[in-house]
């Protein structure tokens, strides 16, 4: 038997889930990995910021973290800049996200609306079959 154009609906509704969902997984690792990177960018400057201002530290050590201090400033920049972009991503991923699922329940609600009245309309032959029968048995006697 063909599937029903609502049954094939629903199968490229699923589809589209699954699509949806594993973008919204990837974009969130993707968040993950730019939040960890900014982590340890920060972390960086600081440790290099304490070896510094080390009471056993040099003038050379003092003026190479000065001379350092800008490319590690741009990286967490950079890495700010991932983390800004990442999760501008998966909100939109998580709009597109909340859309499929919404639409999959509208599908999935008209095709139990539908198997209702199918099951009412069998229910309703089904009675009239009954009622005609007992009209052919009552109306012999």
């Amino acid at each position: 038997m063909e599937p029903s154009p609502l049954e094939t609906l629903i199968a490229l509704r699923e589809q589209e889930l699954d699509l949806v969902e594993r973008s919204f997984a990837e974009v969130v690792a993707r968040e993950v990995a730019a939040e960890e990177k900014l982590t340890v960018a920060q972390a960086e400057i600081l440790n290099e910021q304490r070896i510094a201002s080390s009471p056993t530290a040099d003038d050379g050590a003092v003026e190479a973290f000065s001379r350092w201090l800008p490319a590690g400033r741009q990286v967490v920049l950079e890495a700010r800049e991932r983390c800004r972009e990442a999760a501008m991503d998966r909100e939109a991923v998580r709009s597109a996200l909340i859309a499929a699922r919404a639409a999959m329940e509208a599908v999935k609600t008209l095709w139990a609306e539908q198997k209702e009245e199918e099951r009412q309309a069998d229910l309703r032959k089904e009675q009239n079959a009954l009622d005609e029968l007992a009209v052919r048995q009552f109306g012999r006697s």
